[in-house]
């Protein structure tokens, strides 16, 4: 019974930092669907991003943070040892998974010519589709597969080169993806406990900018939820909107800062992601289906070396829960100085 109950409780707390998000396709991309967004405008004033609503919740998820951190400290042994057990029986490695998908996603690319890496990253290049095609072949083994991840690293430096540093924030998952891939194709000893690290890190990094697009472009999301009335239950819009962030920005958070509860955040937003799908079809599905794969495979390996960093499995559990606390502090933090500070600095 002692084991029942801090999973239940667990559930529990993943429910109500789920349920806002997962009743909204709100992990669409709004550049994708929304033409009239302007990355070089400015963004949303800080004291009227950061008002009197988005402290107050701000307080609010922190306080059930620290409940997780505490109940994850109990229960993630136990519960890691039992979910491994369930999912021992799979006999694909979870890194095949992102090989095949993205070499399926390279192939999409190629059929819609045009496109970098996603639907508003265009190019008129057509040698780009070809090039396209050409990494997706090398997926087909592990032994070429490097040769595809550095041609992401390719496919994003000319998205860098045409679209700026601030536009391609957006997209560090698929530098994460690519090196992950290149470490399990070109197995390096010394980095190869490190490669399911990059690949959370950088999954964790593109939601958390994510949600803060929410709350600085909040009105870039307004015209997909006119287009979906029924998904704010009646709220009003921009609180919604500062909501559906806060769900994306804690979850992305216990990416890095859950032991068990990275896995429930990842099969959270697992949820999130494929629920979309059906209110927004193949460009989301094709668009999401590396960042979907990612999460399946941070559930399957289970907790990563850059976890324990962030939860201090050596401190006792009231102090690494608050430590725990004080590092999600000091990420959004360096999150606000870095996306306002980074936008005023690139365009005044």
């Amino acid at each position: 019974m002692s084991l029942i109950r801090p999973r239940t409780t667990a559930g529990c707390i993943l429910g109500v930092l789920c349920t806002p998000a997962l009743i909204t396709p709100a992990a669409a991309h709004v550049k994708w669907f929304n033409g009239d967004y302007c990355v070089g405008c400015s963004p949303e004033a800080l004291d009227h991003v950061f008002d009197t609503r988005w402290i107050w919740l701000f307080a609010l998820f922190a306080l059930v943070s620290l409940c997780a951190f505490v109940i994850d400290r109990l229960c993630a042994e136990t519960a890691n040892r039992w979910f491994d057990r369930l999912v021992e029986h799979f006999q694909v490695p979870p890194e095949d998974y992102l090989r095949v998908g993205l070499g399926v996603f390279l192939l999409c690319l190629w059929t819609q010519s045009g496109i970098l890496l996603t639907p508003e990253l265009r190019t008129s290049n057509p040698a780009i589709s070809w090039f396209q095609l050409a990494l997706a072949a090398t997926t087909l083994s592990w032994r070429t597969t490097w040769i595809a991840g550095c041609g992401v690293f390719v496919l994003y430096g000319l998205a860098l080169q045409q679209y700026g540093l601030f536009h391609m924030l957006d997209y560090p998952i698929f530098l994460g993806i690519a090196a992950y891939l290149a470490i399990h194709s070109l197995r390096p000893a010394r980095l190869m406990p490190f490669a399911g690290s990059v690949l959370v890190t950088a999954v964790s990094a593109t939601l958390l900018w994510a949600s803060f697009e929410k709350w600085a472009y909040w009105v870039w999301t307004m015209p997909v939820v006119a287009q979906h009335p029924e998904i704010d239950f009646g709220l009003n819009p921009k609180a919604y909107i500062v909501l559906a962030g806060f769900v994306e920005f804690f979850l992305a958070y216990f990416l890095l800062g859950g032991r068990f509860f990275g896995r429930l955040a990842a099969f959270g937003l697992l949820l999130i992601f494929v629920s979309a799908i059906f209110d927004f079809g193949k460009i989301d599905a094709i668009g999401h289906l590396l960042i979907i794969l990612s999460l399946v495979v941070i559930i399957l390996q289970g907790t990563q070396p850059v976890t324990d960093i962030v939860t201090r499995p050596k401190l006792g559990i009231t102090p690494g829960a608050f430590a725990s606390l004080g590092i999600l502090a000091v990420v959004l933090t360096t999150y606000v100085i870095g996306y306002f500070g980074l936008h005023h600095l690139i365009y005044g």
